[in-house]
């Protein structure tokens, strides 16, 4: 079974959790106005223990005790410290409290499989922020941890689950102390169950000292958000964003969109289609047309304060995002500067209010598919149905080569079916690391996925995928399977970086988010994280290409497998 499988089971409950409250902390904190630098660091450090504790003390794994309530309780003795020795000592008191420890032979033994990561403890036995006394207790601690089901964190298939995460819902902004508990929670999930901490290049240690101001000192329920994108960003992974779209931060984008599509090349918001069908007020802007200022704020100016909250695992899926909300505005027409054919100009365009326009329909009756040229066929990925695919492969056998669009997300999770009728046998195509239950924060190498043949007449023609910064996720995975078959070839830019099944967070409030769960890497060990995936042939559209209305991507796989040798079949 592959590890991308998403599985839509119910996790099993411990049977501890009888013994854990159901019901909201009752301990609150004294409201505050700021932190000081002295307090942030208090909680930072609180916050640090208190989740190494939920996941590896005993007493606490199982869910015996109320660990949020434990959190408030401490916050107002923590934030009342006057020195980090009278810290060390409440914190030293508290984990005593806990009850002893008992010895964990089995902690000592090697897993059965390689580790790729090894928990990152360094905190804890940071001299400057803890005694000696707690640095010992932490360390006995993490060398005889829980082991055995937890309440807090369980395994659906490949997917790492935290099923008793209490939303806090209401009201839209919680507490002070619940703000700051969400924030910690969040922390400890990462720093613990992320597969790439690595790749943050030590910024994670950053996070809380940095972020915990900003949390306590939200006084809307817009500005708590905010607070929750900034530290989705500090991630730099796609998949940390919100999830569902939280509806504050749908209404301050705005009611109205203009209906265009806009993409960033070479740092320039470059307009790549107008929609132009009678079903929409039509807008001046034309393909190529460069944005310069909307609505009379200069578009870089929007970019630079936009970047440090846009969550995405590197700039170009980061500038992607920014795209897609750029031309939301709050009123049904906005004013626009763009450079056409290098000439500035002023148009004024409408705008539709979000939601109120059927989708475009698609050009041609079944445009999953079609010939390109009578040698050339064409696969259109946003569209593409499993149960077509035998019938695709049929009409494209005599073909030279198949250019498969994957600049979009998976329609369906084919990779493995339409892999298959490219090979003769069996392919290995990605690896992954997947965390150790009995020790948190170490991931393992699980075995390699493997694509396996359908039919007995593999096709034999060129096979180029196109990609850019809008494929991430399953559509990466996606072309790593097809790149990972004999006549693959990935044609485009770089992907978004994210891949790796996903795992849901609940923030008080009821934010909702998402972590990649798993390590995604190519059988030979190389990152995708962050990088994206290995392109084969590097090209980017082009303002000339697109004021011509040309797909440049797709003309120059199209002149690629016209100029291959033909094949025997």
């Amino acid at each position: 079974m592959t590890l991308w499988a998403h599985a839509q089971s119910a996790p099993t409950t411990p049977a501890s959790a009888s013994l854990a409250p159901t019901i909201a902390p009752t301990a609150t904190a004294p409201a505050f106005k700021s932190l000081t630098p002295q307090q942030v660091d208090h909680v930072a450090a609180l916050g640090q223990v208190w989740g190494f504790l939920k996941y590896f003390h005993p007493a606490v794994a199982v869910g015996q005790r109320d660990w949020d309530t434990e959190f408030l309780r401490q916050l107002p003795a923590v934030l009342a410290c006057r020195s980090v020795a009278e810290r060390s000592r409440l914190l030293n008191a508290w984990v005593t409290g806990l009850g002893p420890v008992p010895a964990c032979p089995a902690c000592a033994v090697p897993p059965a499989t390689p580790v790729r990561l090894a928990p990152d403890l360094r905190w804890a036995r940071d001299a400057k922020r803890f005694s000696a006394p707690l640095r010992q207790q932490l360390a006995f601690i993490a060398a005889n941890r829980h082991q055995g089901a937890s309440y807090y964190v369980e395994q659906n298939r490949a997917n790492t689950v935290f099923p008793h995460e209490e939303a806090y819902a209401e009201p839209a902004l919680p507490a002070q102390g619940l703000r700051l508990l969400g924030l910690c929670r969040y922390w400890n999930m990462l720093q613990y169950y992320y597969p790439y901490p690595y790749a943050l290049e030590g910024e994670w240690a950053r996070v809380l000292p940095d972020l915990l101001p900003r949390f306590a000192e939200a006084t809307t329920p817009l500005a708590y958000r905010h607070a929750a994108l900034a530290l989705f960003a500090r991630v730099h992974d796609g998949h940390a964003r919100f999830y569902p779209p939280d509806p504050l931060l749908e209404a301050e984008r705005g009611a109205y969109q203009v209906a265009a599509d806009v993409q960033f090349i070479d740092r320039q918001a470059v307009v790549v289609r107008v929609r132009r069908d009678g079903l929409v007020p039509p807008s001046p802007l034309e393909p190529g047309d460069v944005l310069t200022h909307l609505a009379g704020t200069a578009v870089a100016d929007l970019v630079k304060q936009r970047l440090p909250e846009t969550g995405a695992s590197n700039e170009a899926a980061q500038l992607n995002t920014i795209a897609l909300n750029l031309l939301y505005t709050p009123t049904p027409q906005v004013a626009l500067t763009v450079l056409r054919a290098g000439q500035p100009l002023r148009l004024v365009s409408p705008a539709v209010k979000v939601g109120s326009v059927p989708p475009v329909q698609p050009a041609v009756a079944d445009s999953m598919y079609r010939f390109l040229t009578p040698e050339v066929g064409y696969i259109d990925m946003a569209r593409i149905k499993g149960a077509k695919v035998p019938a695709i492969m049929q009409a494209f056998a005599h073909t030279k080569g198949i250019v498969v669009d994957q600049r979009n997300y998976p329609a369906e999770a084919i990779l493995f079916y339409l892999s298959g009728f490219f090979i003769k046998q069996p392919v290995p195509f990605a690896k992954f690391t997947q965390r150790d239950p009995s020790y948190p924060g170490r991931f393992l190498w699980q075995p390699a996925d493997t694509l396996k043949p359908v039919g007995t007449t593999p096709y034999t023609g060129k096979v180029i995928v196109l990609v850019n910064e809008v494929s991430r996720s399953l559509a990466e995975f996606t072309a790593m399977a097809l790149q990972a078959t004999p006549h693959g070839t990935l044609l485009g830019s770089q992907t978004a970086g994210a891949d790796g099944n996903t795992t849901p967070i609940t923030l008080p409030g009821g934010l909702k988010t998402l972590m990649t769960g798993i390590g995604v890497y190519y059988p030979d060990g190389r990152e995708t994280q962050r990088i994206g995936l290995r392109i084969d042939v590097p090209v980017r559209p082009t303002i000339a290409g697109l004021r011509a209305g040309r797909d440049e991507l797709r003309d120059r796989a199209v002149e690629l497998i016209l100029q291959a040798p033909a094949v025997a079949k």
